[in-house]
Formats: structure tokens, sequence, C-alpha cells
């Protein structure tokens, strides 16, 4: 038994050539436009997730410190009073609140580098601003790589609460750099937050106040 051979003339295998050709260029001209417009998406997605899961993992580790510490208002500022129970100075405890600061700056990072990141969904409502296609997504991994200096700072607030009562408040703000990454994505975002440390209601005259 004979087979057939066919024959492919040159000019078909050329155009036969050009058209896989021109549907690979197309398929990598719809994944670069693709890629173009899902990454802001991306980007914003990872900024919120980042954010709200370090700020979370950073009021945890000030709560627990306070928590078992038992810090209360009297470890932190010393108050003066005159002959008349007037409130004259309102001072510091310096060493008290290094340590404070050292202690959570140590818990903080010991917290970023075991923190692995979490799954986030994009999906295609939000990419074509379509609410049928809502439901259909895409997940990517985002992961905390690395992270910057950590800074705390003590702040004191003095809020009059009525007649010879003076609110005081001793809130701690704290402030890190993180980078994150999100497949070939790579970004720095800066995470700041205020929490409150302790707080007591001083009665009496209070005169001009100050932190020493």
């Amino acid at each position: 038994m004979i087979k057939a051979k066919y024959y492919i003339p040159k000019r078909q295998k050329h155009a036969l050539a050009f058209k896989m050709v021109c549907v690979f260029l197309i398929l990598i001209i719809i994944f670069i436009l693709v890629d173009i417009a899902i990454r802001p998406v991306v980007k914003e997605n990872a900024k919120y997730i980042v954010k709200n899961e370090v700020t979370i993992m950073i009021n945890e580790c000030v709560g627990d410190y306070i928590s078992e510490n038992n810090i209360v208002y009297n470890d932190l500022i010393t108050v003066s009073l005159n002959d008349k129970k007037e409130v004259t100075t309102v001072e510091t405890n310096t060493i008290a609140i290094n340590k404070l600061k050292a202690d959570i700056t140590n818990a903080i990072a010991n917290e970023l580098k075991d923190s692995r990141g979490e799954k986030i969904r994009v999906s295609l409502g939000n990419l074509l601003d379509s609410y049928i296609l809502d439901h259909i997504g895409i997940e990517f991994q985002v992961k905390l790589t690395d992270y910057g200096f950590i800074e705390t700072d003590i702040l004191s607030e003095f809020k009059s609460t009525g007649i010879n009562q003076t609110l005081h408040r001793i809130n701690l703000k704290i402030k890190v750099d993180v980078n994150i990454n999100v497949g070939t994505l790579y970004q720095t975002e800066t995470v700041e937050t205020e929490i409150l440390l302790t707080e007591t209601v001083l009665v009496g005259n209070v005169p001009d106040m100050y932190i020493k």
C-alpha cells in the first residue's frame, strides 16, 4: 500500500509561521495591557492589607506589654503638688519611658520578622468596573519582606474636662517602614499609629504644664 505524501508549499509555511508570530505577539500585548491595568489595583490592595496587618500587630504588642508589666500612670509620670494641693509640675520618668520604648520596639521587630503576609483577592470587577464580575478574581500572595527603622515617640496631651479638671493622656506614637512584594511588584509603605498608654484626671487648679 502506497501512502500519499502531502507537500505544503513554502508560501503556505511562511503564512502559517507569520500567523503564529502574530498570535504570539497579540498574546504578549494582551498580557502587558492586563499587567498594566492590574498593577495599580494590586498595589493598592497590598498597601491596605499590609498597613492593616502591621497596625493590628503593633496594637497587640503594646497591649500585651502594658498588660504583662501592669503599666499605670504613676509608673511613667510624677505629679508634684504644693501645700494647697495644687499641681505644680508634671514630670516623666525618663528611665521607665526609655525602657518601655526599647522593649516595645524589640517586640515589634520580632513580630515583623515572623510575619509571612497573607493572600488578598483582586476581582475582575475592580479592574473592569463591573458588578457582574465582582465575584470573579485572582489571588495574590502579599509578603512582608523587610522592615526599616522603627521610630517610637511619647506624646503628652492635656485636655480640660470640666471645672478644675484636666485629662492627661500619654500616647505612644509608632512609625515603621515596611517593604512588601506581590509577585514582581516591590514597594515600601509607612505604617504609623498612635496608641494610648495611660491617662488620668488631674483635679484642682492646673497651671501651664510641661513634660521634662
